[in-house]
Parts: C-alpha cells; sequence; structure tokens
C-alpha cells in the first residue's frame, strides 16, 4: 500500500509589531533622556563646595547679617567685580544698603559672579570673589566689598592684583592674625570651588548678567535699578515700597 504523502507545513503566524526603525528612534530618545537625567542629577551634585561659615549651600551666595529676622525684606545683590555697572551701583547706593542690613531693615545676600573672566580673558573675577569669600571670614565682607569696588580698574579687563586684595583688606580693617589668614586664603584660591558654584547657581537661576538686584526673590525693575546705580536716596525709598 503506497505511503501517504506528509503533511504540507503551516506557515508561521506573522506576529504584528513596530517597525525597526521605530525602535530605533524609541532608543535613541532613551539613552538622550537618561544622558540628561545623569546631567542633572551631575549639576546638582557638583554644587557642594563650602564657602565658610555664612555661605548658603549648593552656590547661593554669602548672607551678611543672617541673624536678621526672616520678615524682613530679603534683598540678593548678584555682582561681578569686574563689571563697571556693579562698581557703580557700590558707590551710589553701597552704603545706604549696607547700613539697611546693618539696622536689620533687610536681610542682604551677595552672590559674586564671575562669567566676566570668559569675557574679559583673565581670572580676575573668580580670584576677587574668592577674596570676598576670604574677607567673610574674618566678618568683614561689608568693608571688603566696598574697598575693592573703589580700587576697580578704569579700564575693563585690566583685572586686579593680588596686593589690590591685601590692600583692600587692611582698609575694611582686617588685620594681625586675621589679615595672616585672609592672605593665605587669596594666595592658596581657598575657596575657588564655591566661586564656582555661585556662578553656576546664578546660570541656573537665570542670572545672566550683572548686576542684578532682587528682593524676595523677584528681581527689581530697570527704572528702580537705574535709580540705585545713580540716586544714593532711592535703596531707602525702594524697601519702603515694599512694605
Amino acid at each position: 500500500m503506497p505511503r501517504p504523502p506528509a503533511p504540507k507545513a503551516k506557515a508561521a503566524p506573522t506576529v504584528s509589531g513596530p517597525p525597526i526603525g521605530l525602535i530605533g528612534v524609541v532608543a535613541a530618545l532613551l539613552v538622550v533622556i537618561v544622558a540628561m537625567l545623569v546631567y542633572l542629577m551631575s549639576r546638582t551634585e557638583s554644587l557642594q563646595a563650602s564657602g565658610g561659615e555664612n555661605s548658603l549651600p549648593e552656590g547661593g551666595g554669602l548672607v551678611l547679617n543672617p541673624e536678621v529676622a526672616d520678615d524682613v525684606p530679603a534683598v540678593h545683590i548678584y555682582e561681578d567685580f569686574q563689571c563697571p555697572f556693579c562698581g557703580q551701583l557700590e558707590a551710589a547706593s553701597g552704603e545706604a544698603i549696607t547700613s539697611a542690613a546693618t539696622a536689620g531693615d533687610i536681610k542682604l545676600t551677595y552672590t559674586f559672579m564671575s562669567f566676566l573672566d570668559g569675557n574679559l580673558r583673565n581670572d580676575s573675577s573668580s580670584r576677587a570673589a574668592n577674596a570676598a569669600v576670604c574677607s567673610a571670614d574674618a566678618d568683614q565682607l561689608s568693608g571688603f566689598v566696598t574697598s575693592l569696588f573703589a580700587r576697580q580698574p578704569v579700564e575693563e579687563g585690566v583685572g586686579y592684583e593680588d596686593q589690590t586684595f591685601f590692600d583692600a583688606a587692611r582698609e575694611a580693617g582686617i588685620e594681625g592674625d586675621a589679615l595672616d589668614t585672609f592672605t593665605a586664603c587669596v594666595e592658596s584660591n581657598k575657596y575657588s570651588a564655591y566661586v564656582s558654584d555661585m556662578q553656576e547657581r546664578s546660570t541656573r537661576d537665570e542670572v545672566t548678567s550683572s548686576p542684578v538686584v532682587t528682593i524676595d526673590g523677584e528681581p527689581i525693575s530697570n527704572e528702580a535699578l537705574t535709580a540705585l546705580l545713580q540716586d544714593p536716596t532711592s535703596f531707602q525709598d525702594l524697601i519702603a515700597s515694599q512694605q
């Protein structure tokens, strides 16, 4: 009896799925998303440098009068020591701002930026910011800021020599052992990492120019800033308008 023919093989069922090209696009997007998350996490974790006793974490700046109550206006000044308009702000309104902080009428925070180093191709902004943090260790931040801005080179980009920092420190009242400590702090560039954190934090907070003045986190108007650059009495009026 003849052998029956073998049964025909059934065709494998067709499985539907996304095209190969689409899978590649999705995979590429996942790689980008993961890379962005890693980058953002590393930026946050990188802001860990210490800036001294009265320095806020994550590059938040230096508080001049941390003992003041939190219910007064919080004034935050962003400055670069190579910025001519920052020098003008300190010359016109620095005394009024410092007086208000000393009287406890405001809580005053400084952030010293260093973006002009790249524009002017030097490192004076960073070194000056480091010196300012050093002066805060000697509890002479406001006097040092005033004295150093008074010594700002007339020609933008000339920069600062270390001796200028030492002269400003002496004028601010840093002397004796405190001056020796300040000198060592400047020469070792002790707070360079915190200076970098201040600039990074400023960029993250979308502060990309100087000077910038905020009150309770809100930038003051261009008109108010112009007044501070010109009129020594305008700061009192500005704070009164916040009450």
